[in-house]
């Protein structure tokens, strides 16, 4: 950035001296002090926003007299001077590459130091000898507990890719440093067998972490004068992004300048209708009813507007979490979804828009365990029918490049094998499909209907199955049913249904298919923090 300024300037000073006899000592003057302020401030704060850019860019234009543009394109320097006007980004190298290495080792390192010194994990353990049979035997699918390897794995590897987002580099580029920093961790810093999954879920998994986490960290901190809980809130969502910055500056001037809709919620309701089956038979005798009440809070988080043109991935993503907790049965869902391309149309509110996506799903409880992170497109069409009426529909299709599933049927199994002894570590690794439909009716911004369902198709991967060995199809289904009403600008009060549907299917004689409904009605308050419909 400091090359193409003082290029620029350069530029400048020498066409003034040039056009002394055209230039009036005012316009002049103007256009040095703007020069001197630009510079000053890059010199002077490291930090730098998509919103300081443009206000330059705007001193540059009130010092600029017509005369000296047009000197300029007569000069034949038009395409440079039209390319510095239109670009919204500014960019600068970034950070040695070697740096970025030398950093994500360094993470290594202190986490195995801290395993072995501190905590004296016994997979810490490791040396020359288990690193020759991991070259030697490869790579093995590990069933470690789903909670380090779907939450913990994602978010170490989120420090990966900030080292290198944060100094500059792009989404597809810190994806491979991320995956860089995942191998060698796998080969060389466990006793373990490598494992393809810890990969994928380190590398993919937690380039979405880190992307979200870093254009969080970067809205905090995005402006070059900003107070210091801003400051705090940039370094409580990524540790690592926020520290590049401060060492090496700001290196990406895209991001941190979005709208940006928070809502949380909270409520309670009842579960009912539970209805527990292996093969043809009723199941109840085996399973509690999950007829109790229970607690709801839920986060909606939603980066950029859904027909934004994505310039460059995850300029437009959405975070959703979703806990109930009740006294018989608790379920975790969150779900990332970020576009990397779309191309669409947007006009009076109304847009079609058509997208690649990348996400990341977790269900997590004891009614299931289930993930999917999945590769796939999106149709997104809104329209307002009348002033007052807005439709909208959504369809979702990926292909999940590496799913999950233990559908939590342990006491069907401890039937057949009375030593099974669940320990949560039963998951399956699978391939399948997923499948999402959003519909949404909004009524002059006070009443909402909505109702989204998404549905798992799962296949086991050979070779991936727990001890008990049960490889076949999985299936869950999960559908949203809500109405809400505005109360107050920032409250809603609203109500849901929401139904769980699980199915199993394997192939084998000791397990008939087996499956699972149940019904959870809720009431809860909508608080609107930021953004709006």
């Amino acid at each position: 950035m400091k090359k193409f300024v003082t290029v620029f300037f350069v530029l400048f000073f020498f066409q003034v001296c040039a056009w002394s006899q055209a230039v009036t000592h005012k316009e002049k003057k103007n256009l040095v002090e703007a020069a001197k302020s630009i510079q000053d401030s890059i010199e002077r704060e490291p930090v730098i926003s998509v919103k300081d850019v443009a206000l330059w860019k705007l001193e540059i234009r009130a010092a600029d007299s017509a005369r000296i543009v047009d000197s300029l394109r007569t000069a034949g320097y038009g395409a440079e001077l039209d390319e510095f006007f239109s670009r919204d980004t500014a960019k600068v190298e970034p950070v040695f590459a070697p740096v970025v290495a030398g950093q994500i080792l360094g993470q290594n390192v202190f986490v195995w130091a801290w395993d072995y010194y501190v905590l004296d994990k016994n997979y810490a353990h490791t040396g020359p000898s288990y690193w020759k049979r991991n070259f030697r035997e490869g790579w093995k699918w590990d069933h470690n507990h789903w909670a380090i390897n779907f939450y913990g794995h994602p978010y170490q590897g989120s420090y990966y890719y900030s080292a290198a987002r944060a100094g500059g580099y792009g989404f597809y580029q810190s994806v491979v440093w991320a995956a860089l920093g995942s191998s060698i961790w796998e080969m060389f810093c466990e006793t373990e067998y490598p494992a393809p999954n810890d990969l994928m879920t380190t590398s993919i998994g937690g380039s979405m972490y880190g992307e979200v986490l870093y254009r969080l960290s970067r809205l905090a901190y995005s402006n070059s004068d900003v107070p210091w809980y801003r400051e705090l809130a940039a370094f409580i969502f990524h540790p690592m992004a926020y520290s590049q910055r401060k060492m090496f500056g700001s290196r990406d001037f895209r991001t941190g300048w979005v709208p940006v809709e928070l809502v949380i919620a909270a409520g309670g309701g009842s579960r009912f209708g539970s209805d527990y089956r292996i093969g043809n038979q009723g199941a109840d005798n085996l399973d509690q009813q999950w007829n109790d009440h229970h607690g709801m809070t839920s986060l909606f988080l939603e980066y950029g507007k859904p027909y934004t043109r994505v310039k460059e991935p995850f300029d437009y993503f959405k975070v959703e979490m979703f806990n109930e907790t009740g006294f018989e049965g608790n379920v975790l869902q969150l779900d990332i979804m970020g576009k990397l391309k779309n191309a669409g149309l947007h006009g009076r509110g109304h847009w079609l828009d058509f997208s690649l996506n990348l996400n990341f799903d977790t269900f997590y409880g004891d009614l299931a365990t289930v993930s999917t992170l999945s590769l796939g497109a999106a149709l997104d069409i809104a329209l307002w029918l009348t002033p007052d009426l807005r439709f909208r529909i959504m369809n979702q299709i990926y292909y999940i490049m590496l799913g999950t599933a233990d559908m939590g049927y342990d006491d069907l199994i401890q039937e057949v094998h009375p030593e099974y002894v669940s320990d949560k570590d039963n998951y399956q690794y699978n391939t399948g499909v997923k499948y999402s439909l959003m519909t949404e009716v909004l009524y002059k911004k006070k009443f909402r209907v909505y109702n989204k369902v998404v549905a798992d198709v799962l296949h086991t991967i050979p070779g991936s199955t727990p001890h008990y060995g049960a490889e076949g199809w999985d299936f869950l289904v999960v559908n949203q049913s809500a109405m809400e009403y505005r109360i107050l600008d920032w409250l809603d009060l609203g109500s849901r249904l929401d139904t769980y549907l699980k199915l199993a299917a394997y192939s084998t004689d000791l397990f008939e298919p087996m499956s699972r409904r149940i019904f959870s009605f809720s009431t809860y308050l909508n608080f609107h923090l930021m953004g709006g419909r």
